[in-house]
C-alpha cells in the first residue's frame, strides 16, 4: 500500500543502489592505500632492524617499535574496511583495536608527563571495556549472518 503512494520507487532503488556500490568502491580505493602504506612501513622498518642492528641504541629500538605499532594500526584499518565490504556496515571492534593499539604506542614511545601518562592509560582501560562490550555484540551479528549466508546456499 506504501509502495503504491511513492511515485519513484525504480529512481529510488537505483539510487540507493548506486550510492551502496560508489560507497563500496571509495571502501576499496581506501584499503588499497592503506595496503601499500602498510608495505611502505614494512620496508621502513626492514631498514630501521638493519641500522639496528649495525649500531644498537635505545633509540633505535624505540623507532622500530614504533613503526611496528603503526603497521598493526594499518593492518587493522585493513580489517575494518574489509569487514565493511563483507558485512555492508563498519564494525566498531576493528576501530577499537586501532585506537588502543595507539594509545599504546603513544604510551610506550612519546615523551609524556605524569598527567599524559594518567590520561591515556585512562583511554587505553576505557576503549578495553567498549571492545569486550562491543566484541560480544558484533560476534553475534557475525554469527547471524553467517547463518543467514549458509541459509542462502542451501
Amino acid at each position: 500500500m506504501i509502495e503504491d503512494l511513492d511515485p519513484f520507487p525504480r529512481i529510488r532503488m537505483f539510487l540507493t543502489k548506486g550510492c551502496g556500490i560508489v560507497t563500496i568502491c571509495i571502501y576499496v580505493t581506501i584499503a588499497i592505500l592503506l595496503v601499500i602504506a602498510a608495505i611502505i612501513g614494512v620496508m621502513e622498518t626492514a631498514t630501521l632492524v638493519g641500522m639496528a642492528i649495525e649500531q644498537p641504541s635505545q633509540h633505535s629500538l624505540t623507532g622500530i617499535l614504533q613503526a611496528i605499532l603503526l603497521i598493526i594500526v594499518i593492518a587493522t584499518l585493513v580489517d575494518m574496511v574489509a569487514s565493511y565490504i563483507r558485512a555492508g556496515r563498519v564494525l566498531i571492534r576493528p576501530i577499537l583495536i586501532a585506537g588502543i593499539t595507539t594509545m599504546v604506542r603513544r604510551l610506550l614511545v612519546s615523551n609524556l608527563t605524569f598527567i599524559d601518562i594518567i590520561g591515556t592509560t585512562i583511554m587505553i582501560l576505557g576503549l578495553t571495556i567498549a571492545l569486550i562490550y562491543v566484541g560480544r555484540d558484533e560476534q553475534e551479528m557475525m554469527e547471524h549472518l553467517k547463518e543467514l549466508k549458509s541459509a542462502e546456499d542451501q
